[in-house]
């Protein structure tokens, strides 16, 4: 006869065999998700390479969103989708390369991708370098861009002028913590520009004005459903800073009032500097690596 010892390790082998398994799986659909993203970038460089309107419409998810100097454009169809060739071949532009390619955070619908790239001429030459950040998305089966947002190269930019912008931006982001854990949505408003965008995941929500969600957190309905106490963030991280923009990644966590992190998410902020203010403007969130919200 088996002893219940026996039994028991047997199934403690079986589940840490199950739970392998399952992790394996997770790895694999991750590094899937970002072969595939990486095509759809690439496939996305000869479409604009081309220098055809038409083409790079084709190789775009929507809701498109320009996070341009001015604020964030968006084309609702390929038909609102611009971009004018005919300037970009005035400045001497032939052809754009993408230098050097890194993927910040991966999950099985969306990636986040920074750029470094160069504007060469028709003799190949760079006249033009910068950093651009993506938001790869998977619609149904079929991944395109669906977020840009370009700044100068780091080495364009003063060290001293660059600290000053980490550090301003930075505090906003402690700011919205702040306000956040104290439900206090004057706070928040200081702190959050609108319009705004946010693909959680890659649903997309579009906070137009100071009365939404995204701005204007409903903090009894999560206290309520989610007996949420307090939010944190941690393994705060620039990708890229200007004077007027800079791009984050970071992970929070909400927490309950037992004092337990039952949420968790990676997440890409960019915040940009308007009328003097630094305030959150586009969010891209992740899937949670750890969800127990029934």
């Amino acid at each position: 006869m088996v002893s219940i010892r026996i039994l028991k390790r047997i199934l403690t082998i079986m589940l840490m065999g199950l739970a392998c398994v399952a992790q394996n799986a997770v790895a694999q659909n991750l590094e899937t998700a970002a072969q595939q993203a990486r095509s759809a970038l690439e496939r996305f460089l000869v479409a604009w390479n081309s220098g055809s309107i038409a083409t790079v419409r084709q190789v775009l998810n929507y809701p498109h969103i320009t996070h341009s100097p001015s604020g964030l454009i968006i084309a609702e169809s390929p038909e609102q989708f611009a971009q004018n060739f005919t300037m970009l071949r005035r400045q001497g532009w032939a052809s754009s390369s993408f230098d050097e390619v890194t993927m910040h955070q991966v999950s099985e619908s969306k990636v986040n991708i920074g750029v470094e790239f160069s504007r060469r001429n028709n003799l190949g030459e760079i006249y033009q370098s910068g950093f651009v950040f993506y938001v790869f998305t998977k619609q149904g089966d079929t991944w395109g861009m669906q977020y840009r947002a370009g700044l100068p190269g780091q080495q364009q930019i003063d060290e001293t002028i660059k600290n000053q912008a980490r550090m301003e931006a930075t505090a906003a982001i402690v700011g919205f913590f702040n306000a956040f854990n104290d439900t206090d949505h004057n706070a928040l408003g200081r702190v959050n520009h609108v319009p705004q965008v946010v693909l959680n995941n890659s649903f997309f929500i579009h906070a137009e004005d100071a009365l939404s969600p995204v701005v204007r957190p409903d903090f009894p309905q999560m206290e309520e459903r989610e007996d949420w106490d307090h939010s944190v963030f941690r393994d705060l991280s620039v990708l890229s800073v200007s004077p007027e923009r800079a791009i984050f990644e970071l992970e929070f966590e909400r927490i309950n009032t037992s004092n337990e992190v039952y949420r968790r998410v990676p997440a890409l902020w960019v915040l940009s500097k308007r009328a003097g203010k630094w305030g959150i403007e586009f969010r891209s969130l992740m899937s949670p690596t750890l969800n127990l919200i029934n």
